[in-house]
């Protein structure tokens, strides 16, 4: 049995969930530019593959905090000693025909992975999306050959409904993006304990 994330003696551990433009602004670019730097140089399998300069990331910050002013998202941000250590960003889906639809991203730091950070993300953004956006479909994603990305996703209740054939461009070779809806599974009568 691994110690849950809060036993493991870490000087800060913090979870925020962020609805409000100011407050994620109140983080600031270079926080966000410090947390994905790293994923850029260990070639991490996300959808970015070139680390953004201060105003890139200053710019991308301002098109979030405005998402998060039209409540079309939200993000669970943990921080390990004051320092950004994961993202779960949630947003609803565009135009207003799928805005019923709720799509989950998540990003670890290496030195937290595997620690049980990234599940316990998701299920704080699974519960709060249930609570915000009440949606119809819940989904996430992931590129072909990231197994603990696809382990963590289907013990957290995702299962594979479609593949994008050679859909994304990893360092110039061509990997399936993998869509996963969540669908926990369902308590009977039967296995319910008595």
């Amino acid at each position: 049995n691994r110690p849950s994330p809060s036993q493991r003696g870490f000087d800060m551990e913090e979870i925020r969930v962020i609805t409000k433009g100011a407050d994620l602004l109140k983080i600031g670019p270079k926080t966000f530019k410090d947390f994905i730097t790293p994923f850029v140089k260990e070639r991490a399998q996300l959808s970015i593959l070139k680390a953004p300069t201060l105003a890139q990331e200053l710019a991308w910050l301002k098109m979030q905090a405005a998402g998060l002013d039209k409540n079309q998202q939200f993000f669970v941000l943990l921080f390990i000693n004051s320092k950004l250590a994961g993202n779960c960003d949630i947003r609803r889906k565009e135009p207003q025909a799928q805005s019923s639809n709720v799509h989950f991203g998540l990003a670890v730091s290496k030195p937290y992975r595997g620690m049980g950070w990234g599940e316990k993300l998701l299920r704080i953004a699974i519960a709060e999306a249930k609570k915000r956006f009440k949606p119809h479909r819940m989904w996430i994603e992931y590129c072909e050959g990231n197994a603990p990305a696809r382990r963590l996703y289907q013990k957290v209740g995702f299962v594979e409904f479609a593949r994008l054939d050679e859909y994304v461009d990893y360092f110039g070779q061509w990997r399936d993006s993998v869509l996963m809806q969540y669908k926990p599974a369902r308590k009977t009568n039967s296995s319910r304990k008595r």
